[in-house]
């Protein structure tokens, strides 16, 4: 079907070109434009006659041959093999011949044009909706999100890890955006995009059958980001990376998403980019509900004396920074050796724990210090 504000604006690009008088007709053979604004709204017969027939070409000699027609040539406008309407320029037939040829196909040409730019404008706006699923919607609905995936072909079954880029200078967030998606890596299924003013985030796939693919991820993104890297460089740009988890499933997305977000609120780090693999014990610590680590430990609080406490918080901190290394420990806190170890073994000693020998001990240790430092 060929809309009416298309046929009026293909009328206003044709006319800047010609002083013909260019019709074009629908497939019912009315004129919905032309140069001659009088005639709009008028049947014209060998139009109708073209679409409803094999015929391509009418050619016009006398007016009286077919009913609200002038002296001239009519074709058929055809789209990717239908026929959507006629196009006519005013004229005698044999004089007019190559000028009724170029109209005929400069309109085709324009009417593919726009289509294709509303095709994209479409895409983008189903890309924007599914950008606000995964981002925004804490329980999308599976079946909307999944049928916006296919419009835009996005595979499911490919594992992707997002890559939230944080710009410090967001004037330059189109630019970086555009240097992303030029990246010789950068394939068709990495989902890239805008979010609201510095940020940039980017769903890039991962090669599953990679044997090394979980241990040599980090060099992966790195050079896929090298040519971006190497421009902002240049241009005195600088970003924050924070890499969360890997998925294959859209439902995920969300979650994956909110791990980059905690790395950018929770870590800090003298790295460019920050990986939550790297983050994964203080974050399931921040997610243990403080009631329930009360329900836990609150008798430990009553109990325990306040100087205990205190060296339970600052010396177990301490130790799980260091690995558990006593020496390393000792030497964070600028504390005597000898001084850390009498306050660590009085601390184990009351709790009857040993957490160099015993994994459950280490996370008991780890929680019990949680809950005194939230209080």
């Amino acid at each position: 079907m060929l809309e009416e504000t298309l046929a009026k604006k293909l009328i206003e690009r044709v006319s800047e070109y010609t002083s013909y008088n260019v019709n074009i007709m629908n497939e019912d053979g009315i004129i919905i434009a032309s140069v001659d604004p009088k005639r709009v709204g008028t049947f014209h017969e060998a139009a109708y006659v073209i679409t409803h027939n094999d015929r391509d070409v009418i050619m016009v000699e006398d007016s009286k041959e077919y009913e609200g027609t002038a002296p001239g040539i009519n074709m058929v406008i055809q789209i990717d093999g239908k026929r959507i309407g006629v196009v006519g320029v005013s004229g005698k037939p044999e004089e007019i011949r190559p000028v009724a040829n170029i109209t005929k196909m400069a309109i085709e040409v324009l009417i593919k044009y726009e289509r294709q730019k509303l095709q994209s404008i479409r895409r983008q706006t189903k890309k924007e909706r599914f950008i606000e699923m995964i981002t925004s919607e804490d329980h999308a609905d599976p079946k909307g999100l999944r049928r916006l995936a296919e419009e835009l072909q996005y595979r499911e079954d490919i594992i992707r890890i997002p890559i939230l880029c944080c710009l410090e200078q967001p004037q330059y967030q189109k630019d970086f955006l555009e240097s992303v998606k030029k990246g010789r890596l950068h394939k068709s299924e990495d989902i890239s995009f805008a979010l609201d003013e510095k940020y940039i985030l980017i769903f890039k796939t991962m090669d599953s059958t990679e044997k090394r693919m979980f241990a040599e991820y980090k060099y992966i993104l790195a050079e896929y980001l090298q040519g971006t890297l190497q421009w902002m460089q240049r241009e005195g740009i600088v970003c924050r990376f924070y890499i969360g988890t890997f998925q294959n499933s859209f439902l995920k997305y969300h979650y994956a998403y909110r791990h980059c977000r905690w790395l950018e609120k929770n870590t800090k780090s003298r790295h460019n980019s920050v990986y939550f693999y790297d983050h994964i014990c203080d974050f399931v610590q921040s997610i243990v509900p403080e009631d329930e680590l009360d329900h836990i430990f609150n008798v430990y609080r009553k109990i325990l004396p306040e100087d205990m406490q205190n060296s339970c918080k600052e010396l177990i901190n301490t130790l799980v920074d260091t690995n558990f290394n006593t020496a390393k420990a000792s030497e964070a806190l600028y504390m005597h050796k000898n001084t850390f170890l009498y306050q660590y073994n009085k601390i184990r000693d009351v709790l009857n724990v040993n957490p160099q020998s015993s994994y459950e001990d280490k996370w008991f240790l780890i929680f019990l210090q949680l809950f005194l430092r939230k209080k």
